[in-house]
Parts: C-alpha cells; sequence; structure tokens
C-alpha cells in the first residue's frame, strides 16, 4: 500500500466514526491510481485516482470526494439515466449529490459541482433545470471534464447491487436512530415515500426494546467479507427468543429465509442473548446465540404445528422474556390464552386470523 493509498484508508477511518452512513459508503470503493485521469472517477467497485490531485487536496476534502464517488454508485447513477443525456445526467447527480454532502458539514473541494439554487432538489429535478438551460450556453459537456464517472463494466454489475444493498441496510438502521443524513430523503425521488418494508418493521419492533447507538466497534460481520468495516449498532443487551416454524408445510427456501433473517438480527447487534428455537409440533433444538456464534444448523422438524406446545417449553425452560419473534407460515394450533411477553408473527399469508401478537407479513 503506497502512501497516497494509506492516507485514503485513514480518511476513511475518521470519516466512518464521523459521519457513520457517508464513511461506510466511501469504505467500499477500493482505491486504485490511474495516470490517464486529471482528478478522479468511481465504477462501482473501484476509486480510481491521480495521485497529484489527490494530494493538493486536505483530508477534509478528500473524505468529500471519496463519499461523492460512492453515492454516484449508491444510488444507482447510470441505471436511472432512463433516455437522459449522459453528460447532463451526470452533472446533475453530481449537483444533488455534493448539495447533501455540503449541507451536512463536509468540506467541498475546489472546482466541484455545486450550486445552493439547487438545494433540496433530487437529480431528477435538476436534470430538467439544467436540460432548460442549455440553449444559454450555460452548461456544456466540457463542464464535467473535472469530474467524470465511467460507465459500468458488466461484470461489475454484483458489486453495484452489493453497494445499493448496503446503503440500504445502513439508512434504514439510520431511519430507527433517527439519524438519516439531512436530507437523503431529496437525493433518489420516492425513497421513502411508502416504503415501509418488513425488515423495517421488524427492526422497528426490536428498536422498541432496545435501546442502541452507532460504534464503530465492534464492527458489523455482514460486510467483513467484502473487506467493509461498518458500524454495529449497540447499547443494552439484545435479550430476545425467536422461533422457527420447521413443519412440513415449510419449504426449504423459505427455512432458508427464516435463518437469513435471524443471522441479520445477530450481525447488527453488538451485544446479544438470543433463545432459537427450532419448532413444529414440539421444539425439537434449543440453541442459546452469543455474539461471534456461527448459525449454522441441519434443521429437524418436518411434522405438524403446534403454537401451544412452543409457549409450553419457553414458559418452563426461559426467564425473562421481553419479545419472542415467530416465524411461521400461520397454520397450526395456537395457545388458548395470551402469552405474557409480547409476540410477533413473522408470516407468509396475510388472511390468517392470529388470536393475539402483532402480524408481520413477510414479503
Amino acid at each position: 500500500m503506497n502512501q497516497i493509498q494509506e492516507r485514503i484508508s485513514k480518511v476513511k477511518s475518521t470519516l466512518i466514526i464521523e459521519q457513520p452512513y457517508f464513511g461506510s459508503i466511501a469504505s467500499y470503493l477500493k482505491p486504485v491510481l490511474n495516470e490517464d485521469i486529471k482528478t478522479f472517477q468511481s465504477t462501482p467497485s473501484s476509486f480510481l485516482y491521480n495521485d497529484e490531485y489527490i494530494s493538493s487536496l486536505s483530508n477534509e476534502e478528500l473524505a468529500f470526494i471519496l463519499t461523492n464517488s460512492a453515492m454516484h454508485q449508491a444510488f444507482g447513477h447510470s441505471s436511472r439515466i432512463n433516455g437522459r443525456m449522459p453528460w447532463l445526467w451526470t452533472l446533475a447527480s453530481d449537483y444533488a449529490i455534493n448539495s447533501l454532502l455540503v449541507n451536512n458539514g463536509l468540506e467541498m473541494p475546489e472546482h466541484i459541482n455545486y450550486d445552493m439554487r439547487f438545494d433540496d432538489m433530487s437529480a431528477e429535478a435538476i436534470y430538467s433545470t439544467l436540460e432548460n438551460e442549455i440553449d444559454d450556453d450555460k452548461h456544456t459537456p466540457e463542464q464535467i471534464s473535472q469530474i467524470s464517472f465511467e460507465h459500468h463494466k458488466d461484470e461489475e454489475i454484483d458489486d453495484e447491487e452489493n453497494l445499493q444493498d448496503m446503503s440500504e441496510q445502513l439508512l434504514n438502521k439510520a431511519k430507527l436512530q433517527g439519524d438519516l443524513p439531512l436530507g437523503i430523503e431529496i437525493l433518489v425521488p420516492k425513497l421513502f415515500e411508502g416504503k415501509i418494508t418488513w425488515e423495517d418493521e421488524l427492526y422497528d419492533v426490536i428498536e422498541q426494546a432496545v435501546k442502541f447507538d452507532y460504534r464503530l466497534f465492534p464492527v458489523n460481520k455482514r460486510y467483513l467479507s467484502l473487506g467493509i468495516a461498518l458500524p454495529a449498532l449497540s447499547g443494552t443487551k439484545v435479550k430476545i427468543v425467536i422461533a422457527i416454524d420447521s413443519s412440513g408445510s415449510i419449504d426449504g427456501s423459505l427455512l432458508s429465509k427464516f435463518l437469513a433473517e435471524v443471522e441479520s438480527i445477530m450481525n447488527s447487534f453488538e451485544n446479544f442473548e438470543i433463545d432459537l428455537l427450532i419448532a413444529d409440533a414440539k421444539v425439537q433444538e434449543h440453541h442459546i446465540l452469543y455474539p461471534g456464534d456461527e448459525l449454522s444448523y441441519t434443521i429437524k422438524g418436518g411434522g405438524g404445528t403446534n403454537f401451544e406446545n412452543t409457549f409450553i417449553y419457553i414458559d418452563e425452560n426461559i426467564e425473562d422474556i421481553n419479545l419472542l419473534l415467530y416465524f411461521t407460515d400461520g397454520f397450526g394450533k395456537f395457545p388458548d390464552n395470551e402469552a405474557t411477553f409480547e409476540t410477533v408473527w413473522i408470516l407468509t399469508n396475510e388472511e390468517l386470523n392470529i388470536p393475539f401478537g402483532r402480524i408481520i407479513l413477510l414479503k
């Protein structure tokens, strides 16, 4: 690793502490030296840079362009072009992203596309404004020669999807914290409008029982395989019970989805104790999960479903229950009496009559 790349790494580390969302996004792109460009470019997986240009920037300005590059990829810069003129769409997207960064306190370098009149405007709205000004010679393709963005390469599409998925996960967690970057909902129209996913609802339930904050260490293990250190959610110990329906009506793909969400919960909190129950007509397995544990089990079951026996097992074997999450298709025998602890049913069928507890529809 050369001096420039070491400096980039240090700037990313500082940014992830001071601005967790922006720092996490910026950490995704790998720095690659390219002397054929004047300043910098981005692809779905790389931050290409000219070392003389980087040397001319302060650390704060470097943080700005690292975040700018990653944001173009995270919000689908190329995929959202929809027949627009490429050079003008690049300019509009750049104005929108830079407005967001400036208004969240990042220090803008010289010769960056920023105009105060575009604050609180989406890239689509900015594009319409710029398109109307072309005849006035206010904007030309040469205006963006200092900051250009390469076309996505076909083999890098998975990188773009990974980054977009990571961005959405981070935004979901920031929403739960009430700590979204100022104006982020404007960057992409309808980013939050009417979009409350079942995962959002699930994490909201957990958040009601557990108060937590962003911290860099320990890191969120979900993205460690990509070489990225993202902030985990920390605070009081997350102590919950999770039951997974392993009856014959649950196929392998649905079981895998249930387990994947359990793993996502484990990766999102730094301090937890989860009683994981695998149950059909009775509880077949009981595992207690702690930080650092791996989730890899061969699911036993395949019979009928008797929720009543699961609740009896919980009453007899688990103490101090705040929350039960039950992943199931909802077909089975329910207890006659309502549970004494909060119960959330994560269901695949919205037309079922559940006698008690909250329902989240898994989509």
